[in-house]
């Protein structure tokens, strides 16, 4: 019998740590365009060590998830808004018809 053994690495990230953008589009199932235009809006910095390498700030990790989940809030949120629309505009035909 073979055995595997798989050994989990931790690193404590700071203030002066940066993640690759790539790393950060796993973490937030985002993809690098996004994370990237979410940059350039100013939610987080990011800098291109490399060409083609972005990297964004290891402490801009919680706020890209807090975004993320706000997004999905605001776009299930307008589709609620939507569908009361359409319910109240029926109402006001029955009403008017009325």
């Amino acid at each position: 019998m073979v055995r595997v053994t798989q050994v989990l690495e931790a690193h404590v990230l700071s203030e002066g740590d940066w993640i690759a953008a790539s790393e950060i589009c796993q973490l937030c199932r985002l993809d690098l365009d996004a994370v990237l235009e979410l940059a350039q809006l100013g939610v987080m910095s990011s800098r291109e060590r490399v060409p083609g390498e972005w990297q964004v700030p290891a402490t801009a990790l919680p706020r890209l998830r807090v975004v993320v989940s706000g997004a999905a809030l605001a776009v299930e949120l307008l589709e609620a808004q939507r569908e009361l629309e359409v319910r109240l505009r029926r109402l006001e035909r029955l009403v008017a018809d009325y």
